[in-house]
């Protein structure tokens, strides 16, 4: 390695960055969306369910990992795998892929949410009298690749600049600015919505299980989801966990990320649901939820412009906070296998992004006619992403961290920052048990789902 490595100033430091990197698109704009579709709260309870046994125990193996071995993915695979060491050197850069190809298309995403967030301020998202035309609107813009490769190169460059500046002076500083800025946009979000007539409908849709809309589907998209929200399975977490120092509690930190997640998931909700239920628009509206349904109803309250402004500028935060933290993990990769600079790496790795978004960039253009599966190519990159990678690479991590490294070594590793009383004991050996068993066999079930064999 050219450069010593790096680690986050504080313990704070790597749970605003590590929440900031759980806290994105996947809270904001997927979680309401596929709640919507799955009957509200009864997939809430299933969703929260599949975060407490699976999530958080896989997060904490792939943190863990990462501080054990202070370095990146691939580094670390084949540092620790005694056997089959090409399999494990190939899931290291398993990792590195699926890290290129969600930032392909998420970028794509996070540029509609700047581009949107200017059209508010100057009035473009005013005058929409149903969900139609606010669909129409976006259709127009997504459309023009002129302006959605501007927003993306945009976005691109914004993530690239703050890695740039490294861990301290870079992730942490944007981190500690930018997350209690988010916390209080979406609170006063919430606040708002719940103030409007008719919200008690969006609460009752919320916090009142429908089980008649539940089946092993929804339990299988609950699942897969919490693999998305938390950034588990592509090194994110590995990464960031080789920037901690031995003597943080690595327990309390991954149990305040999941925390963090989930509420502010649970609050974009709150926010989105009361707002579509009291303007009487339809939840399950599927991905266009955020672009074609919440500009409808932005337009259909007072001052909704300002409100609008605030709600795209709180989506941008949390694509970008997402954006840096898998631009980090591939330049963290690279920075360990080569003698090549920080500063080198991550003007190689925005360009190499930015161009491998392109195609994602025009899929709702005029290449909107390829792609395979009946997909344009934005949404094969999220499928293989979501419902592939993300999950096959969290039960790898599962089963290197429950089976390959000894019990022994783990374990201490956990230990340290943690305490070693009879209770915390207890505790380390359930999560042992969570992600040795547990974990691998559930996570499993999500990706023969995903591949079709579970139908």
């Amino acid at each position: 390695m050219s450069e010593q490595r790096e680690h986050w100033g504080g313990k704070l430091g790597f749970i605003l960055a590590a929440a900031g990197s759980a806290v994105g698109l996947g809270n904001i704009w997927k979680f309401p969306y596929i709640t919507g579709e799955n009957g509200g709260s009864a997939f809430i309870i299933i969703y929260l369910i599949c975060i407490l046994i699976v999530g958080v125990p896989v997060l904490l193996a792939e943190v863990l990992l990462g501080r054990y071995s202070q370095r990146g993915p691939i580094s670390t695979f084949k540092l620790y795998a005694k056997k089959h060491r090409p399999f494990w050197m190939a899931v290291g850069g398993l990792f590195f892929l699926t890290g290129l190809i969600i930032l392909s298309y998420y970028n794509v995403v996070a540029g509609w949410s700047m581009g949107y967030m200017v059209e508010s301020v100057i009035g473009n998202i005013s005058a929409f009298s149903s969900s139609g035309d606010a669909a129409q609107h976006f259709n127009q813009l997504v459309s023009n690749p002129l302006w959605i490769i501007f927003w993306q190169f945009l976005f691109v460059a914004a993530g690239g600049l703050i890695v740039y500046f490294g861990v301290k002076n870079g992730i942490e500083k944007i981190a500690r600015l930018l997350m209690p800025i988010f916390f209080i946009i979406l609170l006063s979000l919430v606040i708002w919505g719940i103030s409007l007539e008719g919200s008690e409908k969006g609460l009752n849709f919320l916090l009142k299980p429908d089980w008649s809309t539940v089946s092993y589907k929804t339990i299988l998209i609950a699942l897969g989801h919490a693999f998305f929200t938390l950034s588990v399975g592509m090194g994110v977490l590995l990464v960031y966990g080789s920037y901690i120092n031995k003597t943080d509690n690595i327990v309390f930190c991954g149990i305040m990320i999941a925390i963090l997640d989930t509420m502010i998931a649970l609050m974009a909700g709150l926010a989105i649901f009361t707002s579509v239920f009291a303007m009487g628009f339809n939840p399950a509206e599927g991905p266009g939820l955020v672009f074609h349904v919440l500009p409808a109803v932005f337009s259909s309250i007072p001052h909704g412009g300002i409100f609008s402004t605030l709600f795209f500028f709180l989506l941008s935060i949390a694509a970008l906070t997402s954006t840096i933290s898998i631009l980090e993990m591939l330049v963290s990769s690279i920075m360990d296998e080569t003698r090549l600079s920080r500063h080198h790496i991550v003007i190689g790795a925005s360009a190499l992004v930015f161009v491998l978004g392109i195609p994602s960039a025009l899929s709702f253009g005029g290449w909107s006619h390829i792609g395979l599966w009946n997909l344009n190519i934005f949404d094969v990159m999220d499928y293989l992403s979501a419902n592939i990678l993300l999950p096959l690479g969290g039960m790898l991590v599962a089963i290197f961290v429950g089976w390959y490294l000894s019990k022994k070594d783990v374990l201490y590793e956990l230990h340290q920052g943690f305490g070693l009383t009879t209770t915390k004991r207890n505790i380390g050996r359930v999560w042992l048990f969570l992600v040795k068993y547990v974990a691998p066999i559930l996570i499993f079930l999500v990706f023969l789902s995903a591949i079709g064999v579970i139908k």
